[in-house]
């Protein structure tokens, strides 16, 4: 009989990775590289949902050569939850992996993270946990753990980072708790949260999250945005609690 390690149970032959983009050139062909390399054959498809880049992303995705990659391009279409939501939509692996494009997380962490799944429903990626770090500038790694312990306040410790967007789920999950497909990061307190509750087995998997490799980050651009978006998260977190307490 033939024994398998975690990381190479059959189960996870399967995995599909999804990947939004709007202005990634710089990071883009680096990503999709690495993602291949860190998954080798459990790897079915990379789909990356580009918003009409208008820095020529498009045509860095055109000129790849890989037979694992599937590109959705989206015209008069925006958002990262929409985005995320629809090549969910399309992936057809048992695993689908949610990874932004900028190289803030290394998509070396993959494997380790969908090994969870031989227990596990979802698999997140948590600053919070150990082995995670926040590695941003102190101020913005200072409010984005208040936040996230807000969260655990009135949602539930048993997450972390509500606000990763960093995840591993089995197919299986998704289809019981689809993505809200709104807003920015909203969607990931939401999901997480109808997750637990609807009694999907969810672990943490600690990471080192880091600023962008190239190019403009879509939050830390400026501060007034970052505090906009910490509003819009606070919001959600309430909006969510307050849904379960009609």
């Amino acid at each position: 009989m033939q024994v398998y390690s975690m990381r190479e149970a059959p189960y996870h032959r399967s995995v599909s990775v999804v990947m939004p983009s709007y202005n990634e050139r710089e990071n883009v062909a680096e990503a999709i590289e690495r993602v291949a390399g860190a998954l080798g054959e459990q790897l079915l498809e990379v789909i990356v949902v580009d918003d009409d880049s208008p820095d020529g992303t498009g045509q860095v995705l055109a000129q790849l050569d890989r037979p694992e990659l599937h590109v959705i391009h989206r015209k008069g279409q925006s958002g990262l939850a929409s985005a995320l939501a629809q090549g969910t939509r399309a992936a057809k692996g048992t695993v689908v992996v949610w990874l932004d494009c900028d190289l803030g997380i290394a998509p070396e962490y993959i494997p380790e993270l969908v090994s969870k799944l031989e227990d596990f429903d979802i698999a997140i990626g948590s600053r919070y946990v150990t082995g995670g770090n926040d590695l941003r500038s102190p101020g913005r790694a200072l409010l984005s753990r208040i936040l996230n312990r807000f969260a655990q306040v009135v949602l539930g410790s048993e997450i972390t980072d509500y606000t990763s967007g960093f995840a591993a789920a089995r197919h299986t999950a998704l289809a019981k708790v689809p993505l809200s497909g709104e807003g920015f990061g909203e969607y990931f307190i939401d999901w997480a949260y109808h997750a637990k509750r609807n009694g999907l087995k969810i672990v943490e998997f600690g990471y080192d999250y880091r600023l962008r490799k190239s190019g403009l980050s879509k939050t830390d651009s400026n501060w007034l945005t970052f505090l906009r978006l910490g509003l819009s998260y606070t919001w959600t977190i309430l909006r969510v609690k307050f849904h379960h307490w009609k």
